[in-house]
């Protein structure tokens, strides 16, 4: 959770930069996460706090992240479909959002969301996210928006957590011992702390875009 605030202290710090961009809403996003994992830490932590009617599960707080990640998923979707500038490419992202979708609704079926972390679901958006990032890796050099650097850092970050982390909520949910004995907790810290490093390097490295300069 510090992490989270410092890259939005960060990102706040450097919105002048990009306020009129395509990234205008990150900070927010930043934020809600952070929300998020107190609101998770608090349900699971305080008896007080506990939502779910369930005398197996009162501490549940998987409903706060299940929700979380569909928000999550498609503002990426949404920002890589927004940023890349050939057809196909955006046909990829837009019909990946659409099955991310469906598995959302085909996983809810099949599992109870508030109680339950949405392992399907979530495996595809990750999926569908590293394809996204991919697609946008190939296009960089031809995209012109002021953001492209940042873009750069923060599709970096979110590509080293996402080749992963599906295997470790995999193993979490189905084969906890493996869990365990691989300590893949701590990897999954791990991999949050590399991304937001990366996220955190890539707002300090933005700088102001140059007028480009006319000749009369």
């Amino acid at each position: 959770m510090p992490l989270y605030l410092l890259a939005l202290v960060i990102a706040l710090y450097r919105y002048r930069l990009y306020y009129d961009g395509l990234l205008c809403n990150f900070p927010i996003l930043i934020a809600y996460t952070l929300l998020s994992e107190i609101l998770g830490y608090l349900i699971y932590t305080f008896d007080n706090f506990h939502i779910v009617d369930s005398e197996l599960y009162p501490y549940a707080n998987n409903f706060v992240f299940n929700i979380y990640d569909i928000v999550f998923f498609l503002y990426f979707y949404y920002i890589f479909w927004k940023i890349v500038n050939e057809v196909k490419y955006k046909n990829l992202i837009l019909y990946g959002a659409i099955l991310y979708i469906m598995a959302v609704c085909i996983n809810a079926i099949y599992q109870d969301a508030i109680i339950f972390p949405q392992v399907f679901a979530s495996t595809i958006g990750s999926i569908i996210l590293v394809i996204s990032i991919f697609l946008f890796f190939i296009k960089a050099k031809s995209i012109h928006v002021k953001e492209k650097n940042v873009l750069i850092w923060i599709s970096s970050g979110l590509l080293i957590f996402h080749l992963f982390f599906p295997p470790i909520l995999i193993a979490g949910h189905f084969y906890y011992d493996l869990y365990q004995s691989l300590h893949l907790r701590q990897v999954h810290y791990l991999l949050i702390v590399a991304m937001y490093a990366c996220i955190i390097i890539g707002f300090l490295k933005m700088r102001p875009v140059k007028p480009i300069m006319r000749r009369d």
